[in-house]
């Protein structure tokens, strides 16, 4: 996540660096160009495809294209493309401007937009090594299998039915609990006593999700209405504070699990984005421990570590 937060962040600084890039290239070019040189001729070729894409805005000779605009905000519609343009020609008025006052030669900001100019190249890097990262559909289906019984992600929600009466106090539960037993519809009672907002129809809750039972109702209720046979009286149960509740129950739908083709590119994109995170972090592992010999930590940023107590030492009271 701190890549991801430093680009977001930067991102001006990184199209300012762009910016001077841009203009240092072609005035190369045009150097190269009057000296006759052969490389000429390619750069022009490199340039080519961003030349022919849709230009979106323009100042002067420099220009945004649609290309451009999706290499940096991938799948951008016209209202967040206009957006865009407008943070770019801003970002160009605030860059020349910088440039015109010698802000561009200070120490800080040359120091600030090499760290996001490197900080670019390392996030576009970051993206190959991601793309070239693939789950199978075999890989999906073990995933499906290994965790259809138990991942409710991969199921169709369980739903409850059950009527309820919620009071403020165990009493008045208790006297509730006590009405229904000798015999009083629990419509009646919930008509009564309760306080919920569902008591003038009598407290009945019909298919709700048991997500949404645990949510309204609280973890307590809902598993015991879980581990319930159908007629069962339950309660009286806390569910915060002093308020309570007494319940009938009337029946579920158990969770089933969804058809594999139903999942099966949820669960990939899963995959892929742990795939990903794996061969960024195993790449960044693998260049740190190749580079450990010449990095060097200020002890300001190591922490010493506490050495072990002498064995047969007693910890302190």
């Amino acid at each position: 996540m701190l890549y991801k937060i430093i680009f977001r962040t930067g991102l001006c600084l990184v199209l300012l660096v762009f910016a001077s890039c841009s203009v240092s290239e072609s005035a190369a070019s045009k150097e190269a160009s009057e000296a006759g040189q052969s490389e000429t001729g390619k750069v022009q070729g490199q340039q080519a495809g961003v030349e022919g894409s849709e230009v979106i805005i323009s100042l002067g000779d420099k220009k945004l294209t649609m290309e451009q605009a999706q290499w940096m905000r991938p799948g951008l519609d016209d209202k967040k493309l206009a957006e865009f343009a407008d943070w770019w020609l801003e970002n160009e008025l605030l860059y020349e401007e910088a440039k015109r006052r010698g802000v561009t030669e200070l120490p800080k900001a040359k120091f600030v937009s090499e760290v996001m100019r490197r900080r670019a190249f390392a996030q576009v890097f970051r993206s190959e090594v991601q793309k070239a990262v693939e789950v199978s559909d075999a890989e999906a289906l073990a995933h499906y299998e290994e965790r259809k019984d138990s991942d409710l992600r991969l199921k169709e929600p369980g739903s409850l039915t059950f009527s309820h009466i919620r009071t403020e106090g165990q009493g008045q539960a208790q006297i509730a609990l006590k009405r229904i037993k000798s015999g009083e519809d629990i419509s009646k009672v919930a008509k009564q006593l309760s306080t919920y907002s569902d008591a003038q129809t009598g407290g009945k809750v019909e298919g709700q999700p048991y997500g949404t039972v645990r949510r309204f109702f609280g973890t307590a209720f809902f598993e015991a209405l879980l581990a319930a046979k159908e007629g069962d009286l339950i309660g009286p149960i806390r569910i915060r504070g002093d308020t309570y509740e007494v319940g009938r129950f009337e029946g579920r739908i158990e969770p089933e699990p969804l058809p594999f083709e139903q999942v099966k590119e949820q669960i990939k994109s899963k995959l892929l984005r742990n795939a990903a995170d794996r061969a960024n972090n195993d790449l960044l592992d693998s260049l740190k421990k190749g580079a450990a010999d010449k990095i060097v930590r200020s002890p300001r940023i190591t922490k010493p570590e506490k050495p072990s107590p002498p064995a047969g030492s007693v910890k302190p009271d």
